[in-house]
């Protein structure tokens, strides 16, 4: 089951109502996981109200809605999820009274999921208005662009996380600086913010002119660290056998040209951020001395006999799959789990491609110099159409093109395709598309089982110092419940898209090891001698057939695409 919807994120005063899907398995996560979760509404058509009735063990009818009775008062303080068949005239009255019950929501730290049925003409009025989320298909003019279902399920998954990590101001500046109001876009934004107020080291993982340092940027910009400085170090850029020195610093006469004793980056970044960029380029030796470097917050300059003390805080980023890496022995697990405390995924624009008419424009007034300048509709349609391998740069060429040869008017998609065959990169047409989305989907679901894979291994290493050393004290428990929380935070969003696991049993195994590291999760509040044999006698045993049912069907997938 899969009912048209309109989501409203518990803080977000500005944001227009968001286009998706409420599913089976949508509803059973949010009541397991809704105590973690912010407070979340779902504006549906009443007509579909009675199609929630087969879950009463997990919903509670609250009947219609009496025009008298404001929506707090109704849907508040329920252990189920509630819903209610709604009564409201026009939209804007809707809106409001959906706003005002996430915000007595959020007052009252009551994080539910809230379902409000609305008429047709309502519904259908603000559907039109929202944002729009691509659903298998969408057309404007006379442009139409298809995406497959692991489209769809990227945007589901990205919303349910947004409800999930709940909704923190973002400021103005950061909104113009990192551009977009799609699903995906938002949740790199709260996670920046939660990265902000943190001073753990964080790993960005994403495509190139995805965004890296401008998130790394704003994670110091939003810290405790923001007066300090920032030190940008490009690790593919330095030649090896420098690096080192870069990093470390050396004293004088220890090799040819150290003709002077030279202070590292770590040491010159004082108490500010270091950034190492490219940093699935550093070679095993560089790695090492990383790794020592975070753990003891010590370095030793080449040729000093004595460690110095050092307090930047790090923050890492890469194009390549670092996991893959690890599990080939090209880079370290132990100082991958260590960059990432916290990890932030960028995300490639071909990904995202409802904010490309919001970039085209930014971009278009950039590039002509005259903020009245507009692009016609049907050449953003057929930006829209376009799969975006080169990520915004590469739109922001292909702008500059078009502008230095057809200037800034009279413009149409014949002079944006000649830009396109001129540079060689024609749009795929439709049929070719209709053949490739079997393929892309089951490249999509590789990818999607290989990040479960990789989360999966993350809880156990946050579990490790529990599970492996056998430290039962409550200093323990409590570090390793904070390192597992998000994780699990993680491994939710990834089971709200059981379509991506590509097989049935695949999905259940997963899905019944997430909820045994819940249940972990809980123990470690009480005795943390009992959550280890949990662990030993419960955990482990289902994270063995998580992990095997994962490869086998891997195996598969890769054999098919």
């Amino acid at each position: 089951m899969a009912f048209r919807a309109l989501r409203f994120l518990a803080g977000a005063e500005g944001v227009e109502p968001a286009r998706t899907e409420l599913t089976d398995e949508m509803i059973r996560s949010f009541a397991a996981a809704r105590l973690q979760s912010s407070p979340a509404a779902y504006v549906v058509l009443n007509g579909d109200l009675p199609g929630l009735a087969r879950f009463k063990e997990l919903v509670i009818d609250r009947g219609r809605k009496h025009q008298a009775k404001p929506l707090a008062k109704l849907l508040l303080g329920h252990s189920k999820i509630p819903f209610i068949n709604g009564s409201y005239e026009s939209s804007g009255q809707l809106i409001r009274s959906v706003r005002a019950l996430l915000a007595n929501a959020f007052d009252r730290d009551d994080h539910n999921l809230y379902i409000i049925g609305a008429s047709e003409d309502v519904f259908h009025e603000l559907w039109e208005k929202s944002v729009k989320i691509p659903s298998g298909g969408r057309s404007r003019g006379n442009a139409k662009t298809s995406w497959p279902k692991s489209r769809v399920d990227e945007h589901l998954s990205s919303q349910a996380l947004l409800s999930l990590l709940g909704h923190r101001e973002i400021p103005d500046d950061f909104a113009r600086t990192f551009i977009g109001q799609s699903a995906d876009i938002q949740v790199v934004r709260q996670l920046v913010m939660r990265a902000a107020a943190s001073d753990d080291p964080v790993l960005i993982l994403g495509d190139t002119g995805t965004g890296k340092e401008v998130v790394a940027r704003s994670i110091h910009k939003y810290g405790a660290r923001a007066s300090e400085k920032f030190v940008p170090v490009n690790c593919a850029a330095i030649p090896s056998e420098l690096l080192e020195s870069e990093l470390f610093g050396h004293k004088r006469y220890t090799f040819t040209d150290a003709k002077f004793d030279k202070k590292g980056l770590w040491e010159i970044t004082g108490n500010g951020t270091l950034f190492l960029d490219e940093v699935g380029d550093l070679a095993p030796v560089h790695q090492a001395k990383i790794l020592r470097a975070l753990e003891s917050n010590k370095i030793r300059p080449i040729g000093e006999a004595n460690e110095i003390k050092v307090n930047a805080r790090v923050i890492a980023a890469t194009n390549r799959d670092l996991f893959a890496m690890v599990k080939a022995g090209r880079f370290r697990q132990d100082l991958y789990y260590r960059l990432r405390s916290f990890l932030i995924r960028t995300h490639a624009l071909r990904t995202h491609l409802e904010d490309v008419p919001i970039l085209a424009r930014r971009f278009w007034k950039k590039i002509t110099g005259d903020e009245r300048a507009s692009l016609p509709d049907d050449i953003l349609d057929e930006l829209m159409s376009y799969g975006w391998p080169g990520n915004a740069r590469e739109l922001k060429a292909v702008l500059s093109s078009l502008h230095a040869l057809f200037g800034k008017d009279d413009l149409d998609v014949a002079r944006l395709r000649a830009v396109f065959q001129i540079q060689g990169q024609l749009p795929e047409i439709e049929e070719t598309r209709s053949v490739n989305e079997i393929v892309m989907h089951r490249v999509d679901c590789l990818r999607h089982l290989q990040r479960v894979d990789e989360v999966l291994r993350a809880c156990v290493v946050s579990a490790r110092p529990l599970s492996d050393a056998g430290q039962t004290d409550s200093a323990t428990a409590s570090a390793v419940s904070a390192s597992l929380r998000t994780r699990l935070t993680e491994l939710e969003a990834l089971c709200l898209r059981p379509l991506m696991f590509h097989n049935q049993v695949t999905f259940d195994v997963v899905d019944a090891v997430k909820d045994k590291l819940s249940y972990f999760y809980g123990l470690l509040e009480g005795d943390p001698a009992v959550a280890r044999s949990y662990w030993k006698n419960e955990v482990t045993r289902e994270l063995k057939l998580a992990f095997t049912s994962i490869f086998q069907e891997s195996e598969r997938l890769e054999a098919n695409v």
